[in-house]
């Protein structure tokens, strides 16, 4: 059985459930998932990061900022479409 209530703050609605059973192992489990998750995608980001970073030195004989900022924005945009 579970308890629902719906709070007014400042103007705003919240809703609290309240199971009766002891959910601290799926609270848990949530924060983990979360967690891992962002760690992953942090990781990902810094190696993109790098990557372009190490082509811009490779292939720019000055100018690396512009350069630099453009192509991240580029190939952004490649993987965040797909």
């Amino acid at each position: 059985m579970y308890t629902i209530e719906e709070l007014i703050v400042f103007g705003t609605y919240q809703c609290t459930i309240a199971y009766a059973g002891d959910i601290s192992l799926l609270n848990a489990i949530t924060w983990i998932i979360a967690i891992v998750w962002e760690v992953l995608s942090l990781c990902l980001e810094v190696w993109v990061g790098v990557k372009h970073f190490n082509e811009m030195r490779q292939y720019s004989a000055g100018g690396i900022i512009g350069d630099c900022f453009t192509v991240m924005i580029k190939t952004h945009i490649l993987y965040f479409a797909r």
